[in-house]
């Protein structure tokens, strides 16, 4: 499996009613400096409706970009239950997901 592949397969995780960073997804992949990859890759994602990039967002709680633009990304969160407000994700580490089942592919030995 592609890397690409792989991180689309780790957003999938994200359930229902909570989101994840890039930060974090990078760190699943094993490497925590592949956070702007992680980016580019939900950028390139070519169907949001089977692989929900709009659950992807910034550290800080605050939406970071979609290619459907940030209107759609906040018509999604709302649609799974995540609210938005100024911009931020409400009660951020209340929804943040973080427990990825992953094999650390990029993990350095």
């Amino acid at each position: 499996m592609n890397i690409t592949q792989y991180t689309y397969d780790l957003v999938r995780q994200i359930p229902p009613g909570q989101v994840s960073t890039y930060g974090a997804v990078a760190k699943a992949l094993g490497n925590s400096g592949y956070a702007r990859a992680v980016g580019k890759y939900m950028n390139k994602n070519p169907d949001a409706d089977t692989m929900p990039c709009f659950k992807i967002v910034k550290s800080d709680g605050s939406l970071g970009g979609f290619g459907l633009g940030l209107d759609d990304k906040i018509r999604r969160l709302n649609k799974d239950g995540i609210k938005v407000k100024d911009g931020k994700i409400v009660d951020f580490k209340q929804v943040f997901f973080n427990d990825f089942k992953t094999d650390f592919p990029l993990k350095k030995k």
